[in-house]
């Protein structure tokens, strides 16, 4: 079965303060809140487009020291994530997972640059 992605789910930017970031991104963007995982990530965004803010850390926590842009996100169906691990193991391409979120499964990789991407799809 040939596999493909759907569209960007969601790209994870590191904020300084999810609070702050979340209310900038709503009255510059008008994105809102779409879900919210304890503590993190909050995600807000518009129609089918949505962003993963989460806290940037110091060194030893699970983020980035840095704040900034860190991952993108594909959207695919049962069936596509299904293909997509399938897909990503003939091409002997190492991934994380599957990772259950809840709502939401997930597989990690990167590309040949190591540029962080997931495949997910929602439950």
């Amino acid at each position: 079965m040939a596999f493909s992605v759907r569209n960007i789910d969601h790209v994870e930017v590191f904020v300084s303060d999810i609070a702050r970031a979340a209310e900038w991104y709503s009255q510059v963007l008008g994105l809102y809140e779409m879900a919210r995982w304890d503590p993190e990530p909050l995600m807000i965004g518009s129609s089918n487009t949505k962003l993963a803010l989460f806290r940037a850390t110091k060194k030893g926590g699970l983020s980035p020291e840095r704040v900034g842009w860190h991952r993108v996100a594909w959207l695919t169906d049962k069936v596509g994530f299904a293909a997509a691990q399938e897909h990503l193991k003939s091409l002997e391409i190492s991934f994380r997972g599957p990772i259950n979120h809840g709502t939401a499964q997930s597989i990690y990789f990167t590309d040949p640059d190591e540029n962080p991407l997931e495949i997910t799809f929602y439950v």
